[in-house]
Order: C-alpha cells, then structure tokens, then sequence
C-alpha cells in the first residue's frame, strides 16, 4: 500500500534535499504550524543559515525519561543491578545521561512513580491473560517506498511483541487518566498500522532513515494488534484498536491520507512552542520585535513567556518552575472564585462581541431561565448570579458601543520574539478594534474582588502585564494586520460587581510607553535570570497544580517495590529472534515547550 505526501518546498535558502519523510502520529492533529510539521517530517533538511548555538537545557519531558529508562528495564539491559529499587534508579540515571537534556533532582519522583505505575499496570494486565509474556522494543516502522521515495511511518510508544509473535501492544504513555486522552481517529490508525505492520528498526542519527535491527531476524505478522493508553501515576489503561493487521491497515488507508495537509506546509502559526523551533531563526511567521520587553541581560536559551506565566512567578517561582520549566504531571487543583468568575465573565463577553452588535440590558435578563447569551455557556443559576453584576457594569462600556468601531475582535493572539532578549513573548489581548479614527484599540477586561476598583490607579500597569505588553506592541508598531497604523490605544476594562471603567493608555505617549515598559521589563528580568526558584511569601498551594512534587522530601514508592514486578533479564530465544535484544537506543529531539511530545 501507497499513499500520496504532499510535496513541500521550503521557504528559506537550502542546500539539502529531503532524502525521506517520517510521519508520526502526532503531524496528523490539526491546527498545527504547517511548516515546522512540513520540517519536522523531513528530518535531514536544514536551513543553509546554522540556528546559533544554545547550551543544553533542562530536562522538561520526563514522560520521555520514564519511556527510556522503561525501555532499558523491560528490553534486556542485562548490566542493571539486580535489586529492584536500585535497578530502577539505575535504569533512570543511564537514560539521563543519554540525554540530550540536564535533568534536575525534582524530576526524579514523578518518574519513579510513573515507573512504578507502568510495571503495575503491566503486571495487572499480564494476571488477566490480556498480555502475554513479550518483548519491548522502542521502535517499529512502517517504510513506504523503501528504494524510491522513501516514507516512514512511526510512533512515539512502548512496543509490546508476544514471545510467541501472535499478539502486539503499543503502549502510549501518559501521566493520568487514559481514557480521556485525547487522540485523533488518524492517530490511532497509524499507530495500529506501524504496530502491526512495522518492523523492530534501530538509529543512530535523527536525520538518517531507520535500519532493521542487526542480528534480529524480524517478528511474523501477529494475529492481534492493539492500541492502549496507560496513564502510569493512577494505573488506569483504555484499549483504542484491537483488532488484526489487516483491519489496522483498511484504517489506515481510509483515515490518514486525508490528515497529512499539514506536511505540505504554506503557512505559519507563531506561538510559544517557536522558542523550540528548528527553524525559528529562518522562519518569517514570526514577528521579530528587538527590546519589546526592556530587557538589558539575554538568554543563552530561547525561552518563552506569556503574562499569565508571569503571574504564576509572581505567586511562586517554584510552582512556575516544576510545572513549566521542568514540565512535570499536573493534578488539576480547585480553581478559586476569582478565576472561575475571570474566566466565565471573559467567555460571555467573547460570546457576546461574536455578535457584532453592543451590549444591551436585554443580554442580561434578571433570571438565569431566560434564554440569553450565557444559555450557551452552560452556567448554573449559582453561576449567574455571581457573573450578572459584574457584566451589567461593561454595560455603556462595550467596544461596539464607541462611535465608528470596527473590525471588533475577541481573544486576538500575539506572537512576538525578542532577539535582544531571546525571548519569545505570547498574549492574548481580550478584544481588539478600530476606532473612529483610525487607531487600533487593544482592550484588556479584569474582574476585581468585591472590594471594587483600587483607590491608587498607578499600580495598575504593574499590577497587570497584559495591559503592559499591549501599550509596548503598539508603540512598537504591532498591529493585528500587519499594516502600519497611528499609534493606538490601550484599555483597561475594569469590571466590579457595583461599578466599572475603562481606563485608556496612549501608546503614542512617550511617558506612558517608559512607564509601561519599566514595569514590564522588571517583571521579565525577575522571571528570566531567576536561578533558584524559590517558593513564593503567600504560595497558592491549595490551587497548586505541582502541589505533591513540591515538598522537600517527596514519596518514592521505590522501597516498597518488590522483585516479582520486575521482569527477568533474558535473551530472546524464540524461532522468530535468534539473538540476544540488544539495549534500544533512545529516541533523540528535543521536546518544544508547549507542546506534549517533541516529534
């Protein structure tokens, strides 16, 4: 079977050719950056300008650490120590230091724990007789053409092979909760497909074509194919495809062909995840602002950062630190009034504006049982009656309400890299528009706690980055369409539950523009080169998300393991394998920041 790739022509000077694609599962999701996928999936073609060297950074996909060290303890690394715990430690330390990355102390629990929660999930499922004793590799690949155009099909997983070659796995590895994984249908066609189809291949080099294992005469085609999810920290697993080799592939062929649009490229989606960029430094998607954010000192590594994540450090360097920096399991905390009621109020204003018309009385009717713009929200009655007075207060103050408004829009995304700095620095202002006179009009909407607005109205720049960064982009002369404009304007919606106001920034204002800039430049210094972490004076611990991975001391399950959960160390020694497996080597890249895998 063939299937057509969308040709690609790269949009910066090279010298390479693409010498093969490989396609993962994760290039088939969409609404992705059609170029960085288009590169991604032809690993040997480089810009002719070299990326500037970044030292190495700090580990922050350790679900790929725990799959490596999985990939050693169950894939006959026969030198590991014989005792459990420490043949697990071991397992850890030898896939970090095959590491491309620095791993820091506090991504040693979660791993631990995930380990741990892996092999019990294994052991569960092998005292069903749902898995039967098998062989794990790190890869298998489907190859397309191998002698012409040659395709690689290809799975980040943890590949299960019965000893007797009826029955393959592919594990997907998660933190939590395996059912409500989110996968695409393609997904898990091509996944099905390479783990019934594909065989035990091995790399060197990222950008060079798989190779068949050396020394291992390859499986036969198995009776089984299957496909499942495993959340490692609370034990749980969901099957997606269970089915034959045969049934994997008429999946393949009926779902993946029409999801590869993204490997033909045309077209840029600048975010957060361009700090980890291949290509960032040829690429034209991305705006390049020189000194937005006011920061003297530059990052050796390209770095992210958006407000919120600036707030975050405000609170707690250290919650910011494990959770983004370090990229560790998130448990979901109970969100506080204050951010349900953001959060809500800014979903009916987006839903309101979608209108194109003002705001009016009639949108908030005194009863939650009369149909009006929050019936679509799926708000409680309780929920209502929190949120409706804080929105009649934007009554009177809706953009639509200015005279000669246009193009009103909500939730507008800024994507801006300062190479000064090195930063790339993401917003979403709530509303964007133009005036009667032509300026753009960026508008920030903050609910306030009860005590409604605040006596000093200087500290509100400094109180609020969004509004910050929006008056830096305008004076720097960022507009939602490119074009040159007058400079524009900032508003400050300020919502309370008895009054509200718009206060308005000129970001043509030479004084407004330092004043904003200071503020915000102390914000970005204070997070950039802060090199301990410490945890905050008032920490948010009750809403923490990385709460259990932030006490000195945190549990490791290593003493309480036993031998029974750990496999034997043997050689493969059925009819199909006729050689010892050998250590699989790791799988190479560099995860990007705000994305979930790097390939």
């Amino acid at each position: 079977m063939s299937i057509p790739i969308p040709p690609w022509t790269p949009p910066w000077p090279t010298s390479s050719t693409a010498g093969f694609v490989r396609i993962s599962n994760t290039h088939l999701r969409p609404g992705g950056c059609a170029e960085q996928v288009a590169r991604k999936a032809r690993p040997d073609v480089f810009p002719d300008a070299r990326a500037p060297w970044e030292p190495k950074g700090v580990g922050s996909f350790p679900l790929g650490l725990a799959r490596d060290a999985l990939v050693l303890l169950l894939g006959g690394a026969a030198t590991l120590p014989e005792d459990p715990s420490a043949r697990i430690r071991a397992a850890i330390d030898r896939a970090a230091q095959d590491s491309w990355d620095e791993w820091a102390p506090e991504s040693r629990p979660p791993v631990e724990q995930a380990i741990v929660g892996y092999l019990e999930v294994l052991e569960s499922l092998r005292a069903e007789g749902a898995l039967p004793e098998s062989l794990v590799f790190a890869d298998l690949a489907v190859a397309q053409d191998p002698d012409a155009d040659r395709v690689e099909f290809w799975a980040w997983a943890l590949l299960h092979l019965s000893r007797d070659g009826t029955v393959r796995e592919a594990h997907l590895l998660r933190w939590r909760s395996a059912a409500n994984v989110s996968l695409g249908e393609a997904e898990v066609a091509l996944i099905a497909h390479v783990a019934g189809s594909g065989s035990v291949v091995d790399h060197d080099k990222w950008w060079r074509p798989f190779e068949p294992r050396k020394g291992l005469t390859q499986p036969p085609t198995p009776a089984t194919v299957r496909v499942r999810v495993i959340g490692m920290l609370d034990r749980s697993s969901d099957v997606r495809f269970d089915g034959t080799p045969a049934e994997a592939e008429d999946l393949f062929a009926r779902l993946v062909p029409s999801s590869l649009e993204l490997l033909g490229g045309g077209s840029t989606r600048p975010s957060g995840s361009c700090a980890g960029c291949g290509i960032r430094h040829v690429c034209s998607g991305i705006d390049r602002m020189p000194g937005l954010l006011g920061v003297t000192g530059y990052s050796p590594r390209t770095r992210s950062i958006s407000p919120s994540a600036l707030w975050t450090h405000r609170a707690c360097p250290r919650q910011l630190h494990l959770s983004r920096d370090l990229g560790l399991p998130r448990t979901p905390g109970a969100a506080g009034p204050s951010l349900i009621r953001g959060t809500q109020v800014h979903a009916w204003l987006a839903a309101a504006h979608a209108r194109g018309v003002a705001c009016s009385g009639s949108d908030l009717p005194e009863g939650h049982e009369q149909s009006a713009v929050h019936t679509g929200l799926a708000w409680s009655a309780d929920d209502y009656a929190v949120n409706r007075p804080y929105l009649l207060q934007h009554l009177g103050c809706c953009p639509f309400d200015e005279a000669g408004a246009a193009e009103v829009d909500s939730e507008v995304s800024v994507t801006a890299w300062d190479t000064d700095a090195n930063v790339v620095f993401t917003t979403r202002p709530d509303a964007a528009y133009r005036d009667s006179e032509g300026r753009w009009v960026l508008r920030e909407t903050k609910t306030l706690s009860p005590k409604g607005l605040p006596d000093d109205r200087t500290v509100l720049l400094e109180r609020y980055a969004q509004a910050a960064a929006a008056i830096c982009l305008l004076a720097d002369g960022w507009t939602p369409d490119g074009a040159d404009a007058l400079p524009g304007l900032v508003e400050l919606e300020l919502l309370g539950p008895e009054q509200g106001e718009v206060i308005r920034y000129d970001a043509g204002d030479p004084l407004t523009v330092l004043v904003a800039r200071t503020s915000l430049a102390d914000r970005v210094d204070t997070w950039l080169f802060d090199t301990t972490h410490p945890i905050g004076d008032r920490p948010p611990c009750r809403t923490c998300e990385v709460f259990e991975w932030c006490e000195i001391s945190p549990y490791s399950p290593l003493e309480e393991v036993t031998a029974d959960l750990l496999p034997d160390v043997h050689d493969v020694d059925q009819a199909w394998a006729g050689t010892a497996s050998d250590e699989v080597l790791r799988v190479l890249g560099r995860p990007d920041a705000d994305e979930e895998f790097p390939f």
